[in-house]
């Protein structure tokens, strides 16, 4: 399931938590991980960077690959220029990566207009899955115990939010291929947005279709051997993904996204993305193929 994985590193103690929780996944047949650090050119003090620099990089990359390669990767290097986001996307376009690996700060929408987010970026535009676990998330856990283990805890049970979309359903066959990492329990979950309704029969009967739907997905997963639990709600999106992902004690987030464009979502709104910047649990963010 996880055979070859993108990770981008910005050599922080942050990144290099990131990482280690990356090499857990070797328990579900990761072989080969990328690292990619991207010199971000429209913040660069002096251009072109003095080679002393360039070296200096390269032999950071170079540590953490000889590190992996101990420890019974293939691991491989890439050290470029440009536009962080863009440039992670370049590199995972046409090699056939499993996903990329990415820490987030967990900004609010405002600062990630004003200061911009990688993660967030990446996590947009990216045409493969990108699985995003919060820096402080991993930082307390790592006090409790090793980061790989918790990279293994994370495929248990898995919470699916779905609005039966055709990128929904691209977020479901990927449940479905996270059997082969562990996953038994799995959580489907639509919600009725209530700010969208006007009257109590709208609900009544959003609610109707909403058992039908989540009842559909539930039987397919059953049919793959899941144990299924489905659930309708009413009520705000993002509210009641987090309490439902803490109420059956979710280990992972799925979720499918549309992929809009910051501006577009300041004035729109996407779950997918303030998910990614609220839960306390990995999210595993999956675009239309």
């Amino acid at each position: 399931m996880f055979e070859k994985i993108l990770v981008p590193t910005d050599f922080t103690d942050e990144a290099d938590r990131v990482l280690t929780f990356a090499k857990g996944l070797k328990a579900f047949g990761l072989r080969e991980i990328t690292l990619v650090h991207v010199v971000d050119v429209g913040r660069s003090v002096v251009w072109p960077l003095p080679g002393a620099l360039s070296g200096a990089i390269e032999s950071k990359l170079d540590e953490r690959r000889e590190q992996l390669e101990s420890e019974g990767f293939v691991a491989r290097t890439l050290l470029l220029e440009g536009s962080p986001s863009d440039e992670v996307l370049k590199a995972a376009a046409g090699h056939k990566y499993s996903m990329i690996v990415t820490g987030s700060h967990g900004k609010r929408l405002i600062e990630e207009i004003l200061l911009g987010s990688v993660s967030e970026a990446i996590s947009r535009e990216s045409k493969i899955p990108v699985l995003v676990v919060r820096y402080d998330v991993l930082r307390d856990i790592e006090r409790g115990k090793p980061l790989g283990q918790y990279a293994v805890e994370t495929f248990r049970k898995v919470l699916l939010p779905n609005d039966f979309s055709s990128v929904s359903n691209e977020a479901l066959a990927v449940v479905k291929k996270l059997k082969k990492a562990g996953v038994k329990e799995v959580v489907t979950l639509h919600i009725v947005d209530v700010k969208r309704l006007e009257t109590e029969q709208q609900k009544t009967e959003q609610l109707e279709a909403c058992n039908v739907g989540t009842g559909r997905v539930a039987a397919q997963l059953k049919k793959d051997g899941f144990e299924v639990e489905a659930i309708c709600r009413a009520g705000d999106p993002l509210t009641e993904i987090l309490s439902v992902a803490d109420e059956v004690g979710a280990s992972l987030i799925v979720m499918g996204s549309h992929g809009k464009g910051v501006l577009k979502e300041w004035l729109i709104g996407s779950v997918s993305l303030n998910v990614i910047r609220t839960a306390d649990r990995p999210a595993l963010v999956v675009h239309r193929g």
